[in-house]
């Protein structure tokens, strides 16, 4: 998959040169806030155990910072930041024992997760002032659990690579809009970090009843799409 976007980049730039009109001039800036949903990997206990395509999202807003080597090619930094809450299909129950009687208790947490790093952009114009895109890029993930609930300040990272389209229209000369789809997938990511009950109470007593998808498999990538809605601004005005 890299080689492939590797090689549609050096395509799409060799074909497109001077004309894209719906990208900022060569040598300027462009700030591109942005807000949509993410749907997480429904194998990442962040999302459900629907079948098909969860539609359990969550609000996400993101801001991208770019440098136009030439019109039609862009590098930069991108953050994205999501408030999601864990689900409790993923892990063993909490179990409270008293006297004469056992509890089963279902626990999740809130937590902040942001994807950052560094990201490629070659837009392709067809009309003037409207042009699709791609997007490409690696980074990291951070998870910051709930304090209160996992009982630590330790957070989970690890590496993602960001994969994406989408289209561009120029407002004006220094202004945009586009809409984006995007895959931020995950490498290596074990649910099991974001459980929050001590191995010592959580249900090994009663196993039949912990939730099935305990036994869910763990791929080496998880797929987080995002869907968004974005404002681009060239704060010098750059000719488009």
């Amino acid at each position: 998959m890299t080689r492939l976007f590797a090689a549609a980049l050096v395509g799409l730039g060799a074909a497109s040169g001077a004309a894209a009109q719906a990208a900022p001039a060569a040598g300027r800036f462009q700030v591109t806030p942005m807000i949509g949903v993410m749907r997480y990997d429904r194998t990442t206990a962040l999302s459900s155990m629907e079948s098909g395509l969860s539609t359990k999202v969550y609000p996400t807003a993101g801001l991208l910072a770019a440098y136009a080597l030439r019109p039609n090619i862009q590098v930069g930094a991108y953050l994205e930041a999501t408030r999601p809450e864990t689900s409790p299909d993923y892990y063993p129950y909490a179990l409270i024992q008293t006297t004469g009687s056992i509890q089963l208790f279902e626990i999740t947490q809130r937590v902040v997760v942001l994807s950052y790093g560094l990201a490629a952009t070659v837009t392709l114009p067809v009309v003037p002032r409207l042009g699709p895109y791609l997007r490409g890029g690696v980074g990291l993930h951070t998870v910051f659990p709930d304090v209160q609930r996992a009982q630590s300040t330790e957070t989970i990272s690890g590496t993602e690579l960001m994969l994406g389209g989408g289209l561009n229209y120029a407002v004006s000369d220094a202004v945009g809009i586009r809409l984006e789809l995007t895959d931020f997938m995950w490498n290596n990511w074990d649910r099991d970090e974001l459980n929050p009950v001590d191995p010592a109470f959580q249900n090994t007593i009663f196993p039949e009843d912990n939730p099935t998808g305990i036994t869910w498999p763990k791929p080496g990538l998880v797929h987080n799409m995002r869907f968004a809605l974005g404002f681009t601004f060239t704060p010098t005005g750059a000719a488009r």
